[in-house]
């Protein structure tokens, strides 16, 4: 027995049941663009009623079969580890991996996006099985006889990118948590500016004296700071069997506890904002018994048999255990951000006892709660990427998108940028990615840093003393320290999205967007380099005409839809390309020392006669014209100049100082502008 779904220009799906004990019913609703499977599975209770009764069994739990459209590429991003998720390449159906999350799809029709489900209580997870999808739903608890929850939304359409936003926000708005969607989070005001964390510079040896050298350090090179992250190590903690002792920091790095530090990184260095790291369980291990944090917080936690003491899977005693910690914190040491680790060890803590949806949900509400109340939602979730965590934090918009960056491991990098781009394919419907620390003095560290330009996150840096290298951050910020940060999660280009990178000969391109212009970083995976074109279709481009302007090289290229930019990158090289919809005889680039050269200006009129711009960073301000301006001022002062290649103007900025650009145009015509 099956139920048949047809979606957008007929594409068609089937859902069937596989022979299995107990009842299986599904809900379906079904739309032009998308549809809903909402499941209910149970076992009957067995006669007589006294005797031994069947339960759901809490990793199986029931199983359906869906069957797809003719497809021609698939991707599948899936829970590798219990923490993190990463994407595959399916070639078939039948390689589907274990825990898909997300199956997207192109079929001749367009493309479809089949979503896994956490709901209140059970998580969806899909896999492939010869030509079907094997539907698994569990809730990770014992004892249940039905299961009934959301499972699974499918979306189809022209626009891969739509797709997966509409399946997310229609699931979310089925489960009444519509604000989750990404666009309805606040965005934390002080991650708007450039990072350091300690971890890859100190480990667990971080100390007040390491922290407060290493500032000194970034104030000598004038790298302008907004926050401090204290990483794992600060911590009054039994480091060998990894349970916390006390709220404030350890007395032999930190001597006069962790408010001293703060104090003196704000006053000495003008750094507003410290943050500090810490387990969701408070460490890896929960707590120590008997110890000053049990006294402070262990009337909220839960004995588990191992003898671990966690906290409770119990919103209001979930909320009492952070909020007694992030108080001291916030109220005592003078913190102002969290990063919180381990997030998704909730659910393995509480295997058998608690459900997917229950647990995970009463700590998130518990630790956002918290946040909201004492940081404003500025927290940094972390190794939180199982579906349970990622559906059910209601109000903080920041969460790592990959597994860790390891500076000393060869091939880190790539891993890194795969992860980071692919899984913001789902976890960017959900949050802005934190795309990880990076060594600014790495061997890979200006890929590091172009792939930042497009995370749409955070940007820190975790540079160890004296290893600072000014210009591979610069290119990403302005002289305050603020960001010059893209207005969504990067993603993969359209023709990126079915290939593998490491196999791909052109590379792997992710691409973002700062106000109308779209931003592309390109990476060579291979040693052996890459080579590959860039087209409008790569963003879904609908304009006739672009203008490109390709960072390293300098050079502007003039694009139309279907006479695209080559591009050649040796050995494992990266490239960033502003692409900008070319609309009349004129356009604004901005500053050419910027990865993405519109941060560094501010339009203040742009007509079709005259243009006013106010160029805040030091640097090349650059513009296009078709035509000859007729006159061009800096600061009042008439400059003269000579168009380059393609119609590309530059003025010099090198003073440290705002400066006000007036231009004149409707001069002759410029025969060198590419048009």
């Amino acid at each position: 027995m099956g139920i048949k779904i047809v979606l957008w220009k007929k594409m068609e799906f089937s859902i069937c049941r596989i022979e299995q004990k107990g009842e299986q019913h599904w809900d379906v609703e079904s739309r032009e663009g998308y549809a809903s499977i909402q499941f209910d599975g149970s076992l009957k209770p067995q006669n007589p009623l006294f005797g031994k009764q069947p339960y759901l069994d809490a990793d199986e739990g029931m199983r359906y079969e869906l069957i797809l459209p003719q497809t021609e590429g698939l991707l599948a991003v899936y829970q590798h580890k219990e923490w993190w998720i990463r994407p595959k390449f399916p070639r078939c159906v039948e390689e589907i991996p274990e825990k898909t999350q997300l199956l997207l799809g192109k079929s001749q029709k367009g493309y479809y996006a089949v979503l896994a489900v956490c709901g209140k209580t059970c998580r969806t997870d899909l896999s492939g099985e010869k030509n079907r999808v094997i539907v698994k739903v569990s809730s990770n608890a014992v004892g249940y006889q039905t299961m009934k929850d959301l499972s699974l939304v499918i979306t189809a359409g022209e626009n891969p990118y739509q797709c997966c936003h509409d399946a997310v926000e229609k699931a979310l708005s089925i489960l009444e948590k519509r604000e989750m969607i990404r666009e309805e989070r606040q965005y934390p005001d002080l991650m708007e500016y450039f990072g350091w964390c300690t971890w890859d510079a100190f480990y667990h040896k971080v100390s007040q004296r390491g922290i407060l050298d290493k500032l000194a350090e970034f104030r000598e090179k004038k790298i302008p700071l907004g926050w401090v992250l204290i990483d794992d190590g600060w911590l009054d903690a039994d480091y060998e069997r990894q349970v916390l002792k006390g709220l404030d920091a350890r007395k032999n790095a930190f001597p006069n506890g962790l408010a001293e530090c703060v104090r003196r990184i704000r006053e000495e260095f003008g750094i507003r904002n410290t943050g500090v790291w810490h387990a969701v369980m408070g460490y890896w291990n929960g707590l120590e018994k008997e110890s000053k944090a049990w006294d402070a917080l262990g009337a909220y936690t839960d004995m588990l048999p191992d003898g671990r003491i966690l906290p409770s899977p119990e919103a209001g005693k979930a909320f009492c255990f952070f909020e007694k910690w992030h108080s001291f914190l916030k109220n005592h040491c003078g913190i102002t951000f969290v990063k919180v680790d381990g997030q998704s060890s909730v659910s393995l803590a509480y295997t058998g006892r608690e459900t997917y949806g229950e647990a995970s949900a009463a700590i998130q509400k518990g630790l956002n709660a918290s946040a909201a109340l004492h940081f404003n939602n500025a927290v940094i979730n972390c190794m939180g990427m199982a579906p349970q965590d990622m559906w059910n934090r209601p109000s903080s918009a920041v969460s790592r998108s990959s597994d860790d960056f390891v500076p000393q491991e060869s091939g880190s990098f790539q891993e890194h940028v795969i992860q980071n781009g692919f899984n913001s394919l789902l976890q960017g419907q959900f949050y802005w990615g934190d795309w990880d620390m990076f060594w600014s003095s790495h061997n890979q560290a200006w890929q590091n840093s172009m792939l930042r330009a497009v995370s749409g996150g955070p940007v820190y840096v975790s540079d160890p003393p004296g290893e600072t290298d000014p210009a591979v951050i610069l290119p990403l910020i302005c002289k305050d320290g603020r960001l010059i940060r893209c207005q969504f999660p990067g993603v993969p280009s359209v023709d990126c999205l079915f290939e593998d990178p490491v196999q791909s000969e052109k590379g792997l391109k992710i691409i973002s967007r700062y106000q109308d212009a779209s931003i592309m970083a390109v990476f060579s995976m291979r040693k052996e380099g890459c080579t590959g074109k860039i087209r409008p279709s790569d963003f879904v481009g609908k304009e006739e005409e672009y203008l490109v302007y390709r960072w390293s090289k300098g050079e502007l290229f003039y694009m139309k839809q279907n006479g695209p930019v080559s591009y050649q990158l040796s050995g494992e090289e990266s490239e960033i390309f502003v692409m900008m919809p070319k609309k009349g005889e004129h356009k604004i680039i901005g500053v050419l020392e910027k990865y993405i050269p519109l941060g560094g200006i501010q339009i203040l009129s742009d007509g079709e006669k005259r243009s006013e711009i106010l160029v805040s960073e030091p640097g090349t301000f650059a513009f296009w014209a078709g035509c000859n301006p007729s006159t061009v001022k800096a600061d009042g002062i008439n400059i003269q100049l000579r168009a380059g290649k393609n119609g590309l103007y530059r003025i010099l900025n090198r003073v440290e100082k705002e400066t006000l650009i007036e231009i004149e145009w409707g001069g002759l015509r410029n025969e060198s502008a590419g048009n």
